[in-house]
């Protein structure tokens, strides 16, 4: 959801600011929303916050990832990653 959401509230951030988005350098998008001041702050925290869920989960994720591999020495990131085999 996140992978969606993120994209999806910088691209709104980015027509309240009153910035064309590009898709790719190549493909202009339409503006959705007009410019607007107070929109435009509340839209970017969203992004960022989003952002910081983002980072939390990814952390949550690694950390949980190296717990398997030197706590419950179970040898999942021998699985994951055939280099270390």
């Amino acid at each position: 959801m996140l992978m969606l959401a993120i994209p999806i509230s910088g691209y709104l951030y980015s027509s309240a600011a009153g910035l064309q988005v590009v898709y790719l350098g190549v493909l202009p998008l339409p503006t959705i929303i007009g410019p607007d001041k107070a929109l435009k702050v509340t839209l970017r925290l969203v992004h960022i916050y989003l952002n910081y869920t983002l980072l939390v989960f990814f952390a949550l994720h690694m950390l949980g990832a190296l717990k398997h591999q030197f706590v419950d020495r179970d040898g999942l990131l021998s699985r994951m990653l055939p280099f270390l085999r």
